[in-house]
């Protein structure tokens, strides 16, 4: 009687571990949980629209690899946190992905200033940091597991010096953010820039009263002004000031003014304003993600080519962990050495030495509420020498 007892306990037992294996499996997708990725973007604040893009981008890519069976069978699940496009915050936010969370990977910053808070910490805890957005050249040598997927900002400033050269703009004015994105475009352009710089004044996040800084800059009598803010919002505040003071100038801007929403909303302020930006392939992955961005969202993205680089930066991601497993330095070795020529979204991708994004940039012009591409030969990346 003892002996059927046990053996009816151990059948009982075994059946609970079968059904309690069944609940694990189900809700962890068949294979032994989920790969946990950190997100640092900001979610509010002026720079909260590059946050809304970047989601939208990382939450695409993320639905398609999941429904397509996840990496090594597993599903990607984003831990979002908002950095706010500022460096306080994104240390704050970092330290929780990294010791509460304990991500081994994550996509960001959006901002320059996000990254260079993140990468000591992700450094120090050989956690893997991947941005789609910041543009720093001050990144480069951030930290050997600090990779982005666009271009630094000395390759858009030695264009935008190159071309306003070639065209005769040898007087040039700055107005640049106190952030560590606007200033290091400043800081490139006056490295690359060959004419005279007359003028070169910076102002603080949240100002919206540039008048005494233009009445100056009307003094100093420019060919060309070169407008470097945070965010659009800043910006264009920046061009209505201008346009209202009167003045008939050249207008440079950086790349955190290529929204299209606020060019097509506002063609007359915009008209005629140079930037930089990379041009997506007019066929392949960029097709497609742009055709399931719009069936998904209902409308094309603002910053298309941020949306491709966020976009691809997960499928990299995916890519590396489902070749090498999920050891950040494995990651990295991936990054560094299997991605050649990469096909993406944004267009045929490589990293180089320091974990930068090899991809062509184009100068664009906005002309009657869209972006048109200059003339070919403004679209030649200039050569920029890179330290370890």
């Amino acid at each position: 009687m003892a002996e059927k007892n046990n053996n009816a306990l151990l059948w009982t037992i075994g059946i609970v571990l079968i059904v309690l294996g069944f609940v694990y499996f189900s809700a962890t997708g068949g294979s032994g949980g989920t790969l946990k990725v950190g997100v640092l973007t900001p979610l509010t604040g002026d720079a909260a629209s590059y946050g809304t893009a970047m989601q939208r981008a990382y939450d695409l890519a993320v639905s398609q690899i999941n429904a397509a069976g996840g990496v090594n069978g597993k599903n990607i699940e984003l831990v979002y946190e908002d950095s706010k496009c500022d460096g306080a915050a994104a240390t704050t936010a970092t330290q929780k992905l990294v010791s509460v969370d304990g991500v081994k990977f994550i996509l960001g910053g959006t901002c320059s200033g996000e990254t260079l808070a993140a990468a000591p910490i992700t450094q120090a805890a050989r956690v893997l940091l991947l941005s789609p957005s910041a543009t720093s050249p001050d990144i480069t040598d951030a930290g050997d597991l600090v990779f982005r997927t666009y271009p630094s900002d000395d390759f858009e400033a030695k264009m935008v010096a190159s071309y306003a050269e070639s065209t005769g703009q040898m007087r040039a004015a700055i107005i640049s953010e106190t952030t560590d994105f606007a200033q290091g475009v400043r800081n490139a352009f006056k490295a690359s820039y060959t004419g005279e710089v007359v003028f070169d004044e910076t102002f603080n996040s949240g100002e919206t009263d540039f008048r005494t800084l233009i009445t100056k800059l009307r003094a100093a009598n420019p060919q060309m002004v070169y407008v470097s803010p945070q965010s659009p919002a800043a910006g264009e505040l920046i061009l209505k000031q201008i346009a209202e003071s009167g003045m008939n100038v050249a207008v440079f801007a950086n790349n955190a003014m290529i929204d299209r929403s606020a060019i097509a909303a506002n063609p007359s302020l915009y008209e005629e304003v140079v930037m930089a930006e990379v041009q997506l392939p007019s066929e392949g992955k960029a097709v497609d993600m742009l055709t399931a961005y719009e069936a998904m969202y209902g409308n094309s993205p603002e910053f298309v080519a941020y949306t491709a680089s966020a976009y691809d930066s997960v499928y990299l991601l995916a890519e590396a962990v489902g070749s090498v497993g999920e050891d950040a330095e494995a990651v990295a070795g991936y990054f560094g050495y299997q991605v050649v020529d990469w096909p993406g979204a944004i267009g045929t991708f490589n990293f180089d030495e320091n974990g930068d994004a090899e991809v062509e940039l184009t100068l664009v012009q906005a002309i009657s509420g869209a972006l048109v591409p200059l003339q070919a030969q403004a679209n030649v990346v200039p050569e920029v020498e890179t330290t370890k």
